[in-house]
């Protein structure tokens, strides 16, 4: 508990990162979007990151396994819950460098400790590691909080 409280007052992000869990799993990845809707809308809005990363994350996985999928069917899916879903939660989660990498960082560590019981990782290993370092990229791509407050304000988007 000692070392939860030390992080917490020199690594903010660290120490909510550790208090985000996403919950329990989904059906589907699209499920995993329709329950951060739900608890974005309750005000649990890191934890409805995580759950909406993960989700994203799910869904990668499943569009790189069958990548024969119609057009108008999961891929298209997949680019109207990211409009609709996912963009609020994002713009949300980017007014604070913390709470975007905690989500980050709770939906990373589910997908490391985690298998997805339609897409596993003992048949797609190589797709799990290729989208789960693409989260490790894009957690390593957040500017510092100076930097990400300035692009928003650029922006017209609120900091918080």
């Amino acid at each position: 508990m000692r070392s939860v409280l030390f992080l917490a007052l020199f690594w903010p992000a660290v120490a909510l990162a550790q208090a985000v869990k996403p919950g329990p799993i989904t059906p589907t990845a699209w499920d995993d979007y329709s329950r951060a809707a739900e608890l974005f809308n309750e005000g649990q809005r890191v934890r409805a990151g995580c759950v909406m990363y993960r989700g994203q994350f799910r869904a990668r996985v499943m569009l790189l396994a069958d990548p024969n999928q119609s057009p108008d069917g999961g891929p298209a899916l997949f680019a109207s819950l990211n409009e609709t879903v996912a963009k609020p939660i994002n713009q949300w989660l980017g007014g604070d460098r913390d709470d975007w990498i905690a989500a980050l960082k709770c939906a990373r560590a589910w997908a490391a400790q985690n298998d997805d019981p339609d897409y596993p990782r003992r048949r797609h290993g190589a797709i799990h590691a290729d989208v789960l370092a693409g989260l490790d990229e894009l957690i390593a791509a957040i500017p510092s909080k100076s930097e990400l407050r300035a692009q928003r304000r650029a922006a017209g988007l609120p900091n918080r």
